[in-house]
């Protein structure tokens, strides 16, 4: 389990770098409505990539229901 952990701190980083180009310098505020709809998006894309993974883990046994 823990091979998987620190595997992801590589491809965290791998990611970040790879997109810190993209963001614009001046950066959203966060009383602005633009911040907050990019913020429910990100929070929609990550429920979408989670989900199956954590019920694979689930159903295999690897990850315990919570």
């Amino acid at each position: 389990m823990f091979r998987i952990g620190s595997g992801r701190c590589y491809v965290n980083g791998a990611v970040l770098s790879a997109i810190g180009g993209m963001f614009p310098a001046p950066y959203l505020p966060t009383d602005s409505a633009a911040f907050w709809f990019m913020m429910q998006i990100g929070m929609l894309i990550g429920f979408a990539a989670t989900y199956p993974v954590n019920w694979w883990l689930i159903r295999r046994g690897i990850k315990d229901i919570m």
